[in-house]
């Protein structure tokens, strides 16, 4: 990284990440521009494709706020996997992922956290919510935090670090080591949005929505698995 870049990178982040924003905006609007049908298009079965895994945990969490919980994990998802694959790119200014700095995933964290309270308090109420943070955990709040550090610092440390070491092979090495490095760092970059998403989905299925503990990403469930239908769409709309 040369010193304009280091210079300014609070201010590189800042706009990469709201190109992140406004490319998935744009996405869902192509994807979603023409209105639904019983047999979808191939733009409605992206949407549905990307959407169904998020319906199937939402499901699994509590049934009747599918369309509160399945956009909720679905953006945190699709930001992240985005902002990580920036990474990739050949353009000196747009290759620095945003999740490669601190503060992003520190606030992606704490939304997730803040975002997991709200929808509880939008489901069970704002007492429920708040008994919910001292009984039966008198430190709940202390668990909240801790969600907050892990989550961010697992993001930081796998994408930071991986950026980090390709500026470094890049110096030392401009040519061949970098493209072998990168290649590698598209596992991080896929894997880790599934984790921060995933662990969300967990702090929601564990917060007692609607008074009772559900089934965790993973767990069984009891229930038996619903066949795939083409309306993942329309269930979170």
């Amino acid at each position: 990284m040369d010193a304009t870049s280091a210079r300014y990178l609070p201010y590189i982040v800042v706009v990469n990440f709201a190109l992140v924003s406004a490319l998935l905006i744009a996405l869902a609007k192509f994807t979603t521009a023409r209105p639904l049908t019983e047999l979808p298009g191939e733009r409605q079965n992206a949407a549905e494709l990307v959407l169904e895994w998020f319906v199937g945990q939402a499901k699994r969490i509590h049934p009747a706020s599918v369309t509160i919980i399945a956009p909720f994990l679905a953006t945190f998802f699709l930001l992240i996997l985005f902002s990580n694959l920036l990474g990739i790119l050949p353009v000196p200014v747009l290759r620095i992922p945003p999740t490669s700095y601190f503060s992003v995933p520190l606030a992606l964290a704490v939304v997730a956290v803040l975002g997991v309270i709200a929808i509880k308090a939008k489901i069970d109420g704002a007492w429920s919510t708040v008994k919910h943070s001292f009984w039966p955990n008198p430190l709940q709040l202390v668990a909240d935090a801790s969600h907050m550090l892990s989550l961010s610092l697992r993001l930081y440390g796998n994408i930071g670090g991986e950026y980090l070491v390709g500026v470094l092979a890049a110096r030392a090495a401009p040519y061949g080591i970098p493209l072998v490095i990168d290649t590698l760092g598209l596992v991080p970059a896929a894997v880790q949005p599934l984790v921060f998403t995933l662990l969300t989905a967990d702090f929601l299925a564990t917060a007692g929505l609607g008074g009772e503990r559900a089934a965790a990403p993973g767990e069984a469930s009891g229930a038996a698995k619903e066949p795939r239908s083409s309306t993942a769409v329309t269930e979170v709309q």
